[in-house]
């Protein structure tokens, strides 16, 4: 008498109901990874954002020269660093010394800038930001976040932020986090704007 042999690997029930489990696990998680990924992006921006200003402010210094940061403008996050070429006209000098292209990171964020008209911020020789005694001279505040609303946090950039101590004396470049309850919390959350 032969024995017959069991047979190996999974059965079509098996491999259904294993398919199944998977889809639904896949579905229950995409909506948290599609959040962890346009945070990714707005950090990453932003960051971008924070060392092209703090690259313009070290060439200034180190140049000796003024040098100008700009946005690109339209919600796009590109922007470019040039040596300023001629103060009066606001002449930049070409090729840029740096810049960065939306491509590169940003492709789902946008950014809107306080106030609206400006675009660009120009650093001294000193490598501080040069205010020319007229309210609104220059790129103040952007602001980053994603082109799709959704669940993403978006984060702001302060440029030149007013000491309330002395208002001539500005606290410099920083980012944070413009959720309110940041700031509602007691203490502060360091993060908050």
């Amino acid at each position: 008498m032969t024995a017959r042999a069991k047979p190996l690997g999974f059965t079509l029930i098996e491999l259904l109901v294993a398919l199944a489990v998977l889809a639904l696990l896949l579905l229950l998680g995409m909506p948290s990874f599609t959040t962890f990924v346009r945070n990714s992006e707005i950090r990453s921006t932003a960051e971008s954002i924070v060392n092209g200003l703090r690259t313009a402010s070290a060439e200034a210094a180190n140049r000796n020269v003024r040098v100008a940061f700009t946005l690109a403008g339209g919600g796009d996050p590109s922007w470019a660093i040039n040596v300023v070429k001629d103060p009066d006209t606001k002449e930049l000098e070409q090729p840029p010394i740096q810049a960065y292209s939306k491509s590169e990171a940003g492709r789902s964020t946008k950014v809107t800038v306080t106030p609206g008209n400006q675009l660009q911020v120009t650093f001294t020789g000193l490598g501080r930001v040069q205010n020319q005694g007229v309210p609104n001279d220059h790129l103040q505040q952007i602001d980053i976040g994603p082109i799709v609303s959704g669940e993403a946090r978006p984060l702001r950039i302060v440029v030149d932020d007013p000491n309330p101590a002395d208002p001539a004396k500005p606290r410099g470049l920083r980012m944070c986090d413009p959720d309110p309850a940041l700031s509602a919390l007691t203490p502060p959350d360091p993060r908050a704007c």
